[in-house]
């Protein structure tokens, strides 16, 4: 059986544990949310089918954060291959409702305590909407800085607006 305090942490009033199957619906929903659509790359109209099938690619970590036994975050590792197995990308989407109430920080705490800790990795990259504050804070609060800014990368309500490309080294 796996380590418990591996696989689940309380956090304040929070539960972060690792993403399960039957996670597919809230994880839809989530998705659908305006808030998350707005500060990530997600389209409207996420079905529980594609939440499945997104779910089913392969990651180092996946966990949620439940609060009342509601998922109100959720954030992916992917690993890299070869020559960059030390390095993955990651992603991070809060419940609307819980924005700014800690979420985001307890799913990047432990996130970046199994790639520390548990999965050696030395780099951690991501990227976010240009216009996402929050999103910014908080990578920042947590040692990513921008590496750089791409320009129109994202279409968004029928306007291009630019992304920056962050990361988070561990020397």
């Amino acid at each position: 059986m796996a380590d418990v305090s591996i696989r689940a942490r309380e956090s304040g009033d929070m539960l972060i544990r690792a993403r399960e199957p039957g996670d597919a619906e809230a994880i839809a929903t989530l998705m659908n949310l305006p808030g998350v659509r707005f500060g990530t790359l997600r389209t409207p109209f996420v079905s529980v089918e594609f939440a499945r099938t997104w779910m089913g690619y392969p990651v180092a970590a996946a966990l949620v954060a439940e609060r009342g036994g509601q998922i109100v975050g959720t954030t992916s590792l992917m690993r890299g291959e070869g020559r960059t197995a030390h390095s993955a990308s990651m992603l991070i989407f809060v419940h609307d409702d819980h924005v700014g109430g800690g979420v985001g920080s307890a799913l990047m705490a432990a996130l970046l305590d199994l790639a520390d800790n548990w999965l050696g990795l030395r780099r951690i990259s991501l990227t976010v909407n240009a216009d996402n504050a929050r999103g910014i804070a908080l990578y920042r609060k947590f040692g990513f800085e921008v590496e750089g800014g791409l320009r129109d990368e994202v279409l968004r309500d029928g306007v291009f607006i630019d992304s920056l490309a962050m990361a988070r080294l561990r020397l």
